[in-house]
């Protein structure tokens, strides 16, 4: 695993998550306005839905993003272990 693929991979999932923020963003606008002209707030069908859609894409980048660290942390075990391994015998050693 390159840095180019985990940077690949953390731009995607920021840019997915960031583009649901702001359909979030615009549903409570949306429902803040309801609440001032009729007193309770609204829920607007289509902006359900693209949040709706676009939380798909996210948690789907996402899950490739936890499988990338997974593949990291356990290459980075597998230092970390020779490491210890390393250390331990020149502390034993006399």
């Amino acid at each position: 695993m390159n840095d180019r693929e985990i940077l690949a991979a953390c731009l995607r999932w920021h840019t997915l998550h960031v583009r649901r923020l702001g359909i979030g963003a615009e549903q409570r606008r949306y429902q803040a306005e309801q609440k001032q002209l009729t007193g309770f707030g609204g829920s607007d069908y289509g902006i359900s839905q693209r949040l709706t859609a676009a939380k798909r894409p996210e948690v789907a980048a996402l899950r490739d993003l936890a499988a990338i660290c997974a593949k990291v942390r356990g290459s980075q075990g597998r230092i970390d272990d020779a490491y210890v391994i390393d250390v331990h015998m020149l502390l034993t050693s006399d």
